[in-house]
């Protein structure tokens, strides 16, 4: 299994129909992921870890809720806000099966 796969694989987990096709591998439907998030109250941010270089790239995708961030970096975008968002989300079903 890829790392996109497994990152998908994961996410299905907890967004089933609702996670966007390719979202590890397309930016646009790691956006719409990031998107999904905010609609259930997190912050979302994404940077560029190396601004102005010709040959690395390294991103950093940052979820935000009530003071806990869920941080991923990975060389590419997509891979990145996937991860990020397994994160956020795990934290969202330990906390309602803490209610």
């Amino acid at each position: 299994m890829t790392i996109s796969e497994t990152l998908e694989y994961e996410l299905k987990k907890y967004l089933a129909g609702a996670l966007p096709a390719h979202a590890a591998t397309d930016i646009h439907a790691a956006l719409a992921l990031a998107e999904i998030l905010k609609s259930r109250g997190f912050a979302f941010y994404l940077k560029d870890l190396c601004p102005g270089s010709r040959d690395q790239t390294r991103w950093q995708a940052v979820f935000s809720k009530q003071g806990d961030e869920f941080t991923a970096d990975h060389p590419d975008a997509p891979a990145a806000v996937c991860t990020a968002a397994i994160g956020a989300l795990s934290s969202l079903e330990t906390t309602d099966s803490l209610s």
